[in-house]
């Protein structure tokens, strides 16, 4: 099965795809008992996963699985023996404010300025890894972030860009070669909190010591009101990459 193809079909059975799909299998049949249950079982999907205590039960256990990670343990390790890995999170096509040029999304972004601070503390190397997913119309999401550190104050000569991974396993292949170069087996890895579980479960995979930086955090501390239980559509976002992140844990578990 190709990339696309793949893609394709978890977007079809993903939410809001597989919601959408069941709504429209209930039409079909609504004059039956099935029908118009299948229909109110959308719609009851689509309130749930759009409201806070939804999304924090679905997000909670893979932001939880690790602690923010501390400055002592990051200002303890020698720089010489260790690399900070940025994975990316997707490309800003042409942004019209940067002249076009392509930039970064709002998960990307927030990883590369987190990977900027721990590099500018500890003075270790970033290995900013992703390529160019299904387009070759927009720059590799290694290339973009590179570009991004130096603007946030890393040096040019302390950043190691992979430029062709397609996926999270890629990620970990191929920078697993260019660590191996260097004789680094200790990695920090920055990614998204909820992005988290499975990305270690990755790197690790391939025989690297993982230590967790993880930031962007969903969950909120805040206590629910009245707003909390009502639909909102950044929290149906929200939910929605939790549950292809589950989905992508047992698809790389069963593939890998």
């Amino acid at each position: 099965m190709s990339l696309l193809l793949g893609k394709a079909l978890l977007q079809l059975l993903l939410p809001p795809g597989g919601l959408i799909l069941l709504a429209i299998l209930g039409l079909l049949f609504h004059k039956r008992f099935m029908g118009r249950l299948l229909i109110f079982l959308s719609l009851a999907g689509f309130w749930l996963l759009s409201t806070e205590p939804v999304r924090d039960a679905i997000l909670s256990p893979l932001e939880d699985s690790y602690p923010p990670l501390s400055s002592e343990l990051l200002t303890q390790t020698e720089s010489a023996d260790a690399a900070i890995i940025l994975l990316g999170g997707g490309v800003y096509k042409k942004a019209p404010e940067y002249g076009g040029v392509d930039s970064l999304s709002k998960h990307a972004m927030m990883r590369t300025l987190y990977a900027s601070r721990l590099a500018r503390q500890s003075g270790m190397s970033v290995f900013a890894t992703g390529g160019a997913v299904l387009s070759d119309r927009t720059e590799p999401e290694g290339v973009v972030m590179k570009r991004w550190l130096i603007e946030f104050g890393v040096p040019e000569s302390s950043i190691v860009v992979e430029d062709q991974a397609r996926n999270t396993w890629e990620n970990a292949a191929n920078l697993k070669l260019l660590l191996d170069q260097q004789n680094i087996r200790k990695v920090f890895l920055v990614t998204s909190a909820w992005h988290m579980p499975h990305s270690v479960w990755v790197f690790e995979a391939q025989g690297m010591q993982v230590i967790p930086a993880p930031c962007f955090y969903v969950v909120e501390p805040e206590p629910y009101d009245l707003r909390s239980y009502l639909p909102r559509w950044d929290v149906f976002a929200d939910s929605c990459d939790g549950v292809h992140e589950y989905l992508g844990m047992l698809l790389y578990r069963l593939k890998y």
